[in-house]
């Protein structure tokens, strides 16, 4: 048993000793192949090089090299902030900045009554639906006032409580003509004349003289008589004819007129029929010179001095019943 096992042991000592030296030869073979295969590649000649963009190199270098100088640009007087943002707005090929005065961009409003005060505080705000072409026609504030009236006023379009005139909304409708015809038809020297009521009718005459008072309805005394002269004038039909012209007194208006005899005088008594245009329409009719009226769910009280063809000429009524200085024409419309 022991002769057997010395057996094996010598066949494995050669195995080992064949598989060593195998292993050494393949050593030396692969170093041998390694020298050959490590070659250096050739190196490009120095005269083949490309050139280099040297243009190119002079801009970029001129580029970071640069100064610029960050100025606001100025528009209409106006620095442009470079670091905040304003409003601007295209219409067709127009620029509109809202920030400056013009060019208006909805006129004759002016840039800051649309965009509002910003100087003020608060700030005033923008006026709603600038970007429509009627923000003129419309009420921002409801007040019965549109934004370009509050314009034309100089009131605050913002405010209901600031608002124009409300004469600005009163019209003169029409003007109503009531004739009250006279004639004098003879006089005598001593200072006695007939005068005769044309119109209104019925048809009335009476006989008065100087200093006295009359009137042509019962219990009325409406004229007196001034002054006569007598003199020379030219009647539409009857040529020139010696006539009395006769100064007369109308105690109603305080005015004085002259009636020539044979010459039909109309002292004709005028009313106004106004329109108030506020939030609704109110018709004010039977308005008369020297009277009193008021402006529908107003209150306002005003007295009439003048009843024009075209205009009317009113004061505001004071708290103790009498007419201000202050006057407003109020135009046919």
């Amino acid at each position: 048993m022991q002769k057997s096992s010395g057996n094996y042991e010598k066949v494995l000592l050669i195995i080992a000793a064949l598989a060593a030296l195998g292993t050494a030869g393949y050593l030396v073979m692969a170093s041998q192949s390694f020298e050959e295969g490590l070659v250096l590649p050739t190196a490009v000649p120095k005269n083949n090089l490309n050139p280099p963009d040297t243009q190119s190199i002079a801009k970029s270098i001129e580029t970071i090299s640069k100064r610029y100088a960050w100025v606001s640009p100025n528009i209409n007087g106006k620095a442009v902030s470079l670091n905040k943002s304003i409003l601007l707005v295209s219409n067709g090929n127009q620029i509109f900045d809202l920030m400056v005065e013009k060019p208006l961009f909805r006129s004759p409003m002016t840039n800051k009554f649309i965009l509002g005060d910003k100087t003020k505080d608060p700030a005033e705000e923008t006026l709603p639906n600038i970007y429509s072409p009627n923000i003129g026609d419309l009420d921002a504030d409801d007040d019965g006032f549109s934004n370009l009236e509050e314009f034309n006023g100089g009131t605050n379009p913002r405010d209901d409580k600031s608002l124009p005139p409300y004469t600005n909304k009163l019209f003169l409708k029409q003007r109503i003509a009531n004739d009250y015809i006279l004639m004098l038809n003879s006089g005598e020297d001593s200072g006695t004349f007939q005068i005769r009521r044309i119109k209104p009718e019925p048809a009335r005459s009476i006989f008065t003289t100087v200093g006295t008072e009359f009137g042509f309805d019962k219990g009325v005394n409406r004229f007196v008589i001034l002054s006569f002269t007598k003199q020379k004038v030219k009647h539409a039909t009857l040529g020139e004819i010696d006539a009395y012209v006769v100064k007369v007194r109308d105690n109603a208006t305080q005015a004085e007129v002259e009636l020539v005899q044979r010459i039909e005088k109309n002292l004709a008594e005028y009313e106004a029929q106004f329109e108030f245009r506020w939030k609704q329409i109110d018709i004010i009719a039977g308005v008369k010179k020297g009277k009193t009226f008021q402006l529908p769910r107003v209150g306002e009280t005003y007295y009439v001095r003048e009843i024009e063809e075209n205009k009317a000429v009113i004061s505001p009524v004071d708290k103790g019943g009498q007419p201000t200085t202050k006057t407003f024409e109020i135009i046919q419309n």
